[in-house]
């Protein structure tokens, strides 16, 4: 009994069996947490861009309240007008009637001459005001009819805004979730990794724009694109160990196209 235990833990071909196959969990487990930490980027990154694009919609929005309030500005404006021409107006007519009602005392033909050209002047400054009335309230026309297009093209644009502003939360909201379950899982798979290999990891993930883990194929490095020597390559294809690419060092595994 003791020589069949003895033959059991120190049996090579078992022992290198148990090696290789430790490795490979190692080496999946690798390709996951970096599978977790590049999703956690790309969620990082729409994550960044969701409040920009809300800040975007916000400053479009704010630009169109202010375009509809500069045209009610404009025919609040042409409403004082109308206004000031309107007492400009009664004020004038007054001034006629008044003038009117004096010249049945003049005593002579002069102050009758002049009372008739002072009438005729009110009546010209009267006829002038007047028409700067009509073209006030043909401007006025169509402000109004400008400022009611705004207005219901901005009560569409609020609807779209409001709409779109919720979805762009609900989106943030659900990003904010899947980016802490990626950071969870990325965690509870570091803890499976033995620290030497994690800290291998994570050095050429710094110097490898994030990515650490790489596939080869037909001799070729997925990670820069270069040929590793042929002896590697068959080895790869059989190994039970951790190869790292000699060109861009980071580590490689073979994986078939169709697989």
């Amino acid at each position: 009994m003791h020589q069949i235990l003895v033959h059991f833990f120190w049996d090579p071909v078992g022992f290198a069996d148990e090696r290789g196959r430790r490795l490979r969990d190692q080496l999946g487990l690798l390709i996951e947490l970096q599978k977790m930490e590049l999703e956690a980027g790309k969620l990082s990154a729409k994550e960044k861009d969701l409040p920009a694009r809300m800040k975007s919609l916000e400053e479009e929005f704010t630009a169109l309240c202010g375009a509809v309030e500069a045209d009610r500005e404009q025919l609040e404006a042409l409403r004082r007008c109308r206004r000031e021409k309107d007492s400009q107006l009664k004020a004038g007519q007054e001034s006629l009637k008044r003038t009117r009602e004096r010249l049945f005392e003049v005593k002579n033909n002069k102050e009758y001459q002049s009372m008739l050209k002072e009438i005729e002047a009110f009546e010209a400054k009267n006829g002038k005001i007047e028409d700067e009335i009509i073209a006030l309230l043909d401007e006025m026309e169509r402000a109004e009819a400008v400022v009611k297009a705004k207005d219901d093209e901005l009560e569409t644009q609020r609807l779209d805004f409001e709409a779109e502003k919720s979805k762009l939360a609900l989106a943030l909201d659900a990003l904010a979730g899947e980016l802490a379950e990626c950071h969870r899982s990325s965690e509870r798979i570091k803890k499976e990794i033995p620290p030497e290999i994690l800290r291998k990891y994570q050095q050429i993930k710094g110097v490898g724009r994030g990515v650490a883990v790489v596939s080869v194929w037909k001799e070729i490095c997925d990670g820069c694109h270069m040929s590793i020597p042929p002896q590697q390559y068959n080895e790869l294809q059989k190994s039970n160990g951790l190869m790292t690419c000699p060109n861009c060092n980071r580590i490689i595994y073979w994986k078939a196209r169709n697989e």
